[in-house]
């Protein structure tokens, strides 16, 4: 009796199945595992808190940007409009309570805007668990998962050719950290026309001007505290500026490129226009890329892989700034072999947890790769997408 053909099983398809529910499997339990760990032995919620003093303070008549009057040793690096939404969230939903809850629904509606049915466990995993950002957000209490909700409502709009209302949510999500400012290549090289540049430019700047200029409105004598603040010169107090010179939990191409060569003497002196430098090749390079009829695919595939891009190549990062890049990897990649996809969960994932998990409960904390673990797998899972994406390319036009 001959054997139908397509009831056989076929050994390497089994193999990649398996390899695949199992990276997704372990990266869910490695996070969780790790998400606790963090939760039971790092003082949690430190920037949330910061975020519902300010509301307090401004609320009060008093100046959040000073932390003698926070009552903190961290600062508040924000517009004072933000303060006063906080005033009100912060006792609202009770935040320092609830704010993990609160942060995962976010998180969720942020992703589920473009996660597809085939891919949705893929896309939940990788962006949740991703080089533990995610984990680093619940920990701190930082507000990246609101940033990412608006990051991922402005490009929607971009690609339903609402470009007015997505440049201007975009300047509102840069503007909150002011970094994410230099995201504005990926949205100016899909365009062909000055007119068209120029008007990205122009809703950009209105978003990204919109709320110090209403905290300038509402309280004229604490903008000028805000300017201060953010220049570093309000002495004996952390600012922005400080973080182009710290090694601990500051995981930027430029600053590991400083270590891995022993240059950290000169990080206050050069960081500064080294990070410029490498941001500028960044650029060059996806603009090299958006005119290479080898990548002219559709708008969304150069977008996402502009964000990549210009993300390994940031003047700062945090651990929790990543959010933006594993939604954008995500979009980049789904349409590749299950195999493939595993082996990104791996490379963003699962070592990357296992790295975060050996760096701070083990005594391997002093280590060049577990410092900047994250960086590092982000490049190496970004050369695997580039040469992977650039043979499927070549088959499909042979």
């Amino acid at each position: 009796m001959p054997i139908d053909q397509t009831s056989k099983l076929h050994p390497q398809k089994l193999f990649t199945d398996f390899f695949y529910i199992l990276t997704l499997v372990t990266s869910i339990l490695l996070f969780l595992f790790a998400l606790n760990l963090g939760l039971r032995n790092f003082q949690t919620s430190r920037d949330l808190e910061v975020f519902c003093q300010a509301g307090k303070v401004i609320a009060n008549g008093g100046n959040p940007y000073l932390t003698s009057q926070l009552g903190l040793e961290l600062s508040w690096n924000y517009p004072s409009a933000l303060a006063y939404g906080f005033y009100f969230a912060c006792p609202l939903f009770n935040l320092e309570q609830n704010y993990i809850w609160i942060y995962a629904i976010i998180f969720l509606i942020a992703s589920t805007l473009w996660l597809t049915r085939q891919d949705w466990l893929y896309g939940i995993v990788l962006c949740s668990t991703g080089l533990f950002t995610l984990g680093w957000t619940m920990i701190t209490g930082n507000i990246s998962t609101l940033e990412f909700l608006l990051f991922s409502i402005s490009i929607l709009l971009f690609f339903r050719k609402k470009i007015n209302a997505s440049l201007f949510i975009f300047g509102m999500f840069a503007s909150l950290k002011l970094i994410p400012i230099l995201y504005l290549p990926a949205f100016l090289f899909l365009q062909n026309s000055i007119k068209d540049k120029a008007k990205i430019i122009l809703w950009s700047l209105a978003g990204f001007v919109s709320l110090p200029l209403l905290s300038f409105i509402t309280s004229p004598p604490l903008f000028i505290w805000y300017l201060k603040q953010m220049v570093g010169f309000i002495p004996n107090q952390h600012n922005p500026l400080n973080e182009f010179t710290e090694l601990f939990l500051s995981p930027s191409l430029s600053i590991a490129l400083f270590s891995l060569f022993g240059l950290e003497a000169y990080l206050e002196r050069f960081n500064q226009i080294a990070a410029l430098i490498i941001y500028a090749l960044g650029v060059l390079i996806f603009y090299r890329i958006t005119k290479s009829a080898k990548f002219a695919k559709e708008d969304i595939f150069l977008f996402s892989l502009g964000i990549i891009i210009l993300t390994i190549t940031l003047p700062r990062l945090k651990p929790y700034s990543f959010l933006p890049v594993l939604l954008c990897f995500y979009l980049v990649g789904k349409q590749q072999s299950d195999f493939i996809k595993a082996v990104y969960l791996v490379l963003l994932s699962i070592l990357p947890i296992l790295s975060h998990l050996l760096f701070f409960y083990t005594k391997a904390n002093t280590s060049f790769f577990l410092t900047f673990h994250q960086i590092i797998f982000l490049i190496l899972a970004t050369f695997l997408l580039f040469f992977s994406l650039k043979k499927s390319i070549e088959t499909a036009q042979n």
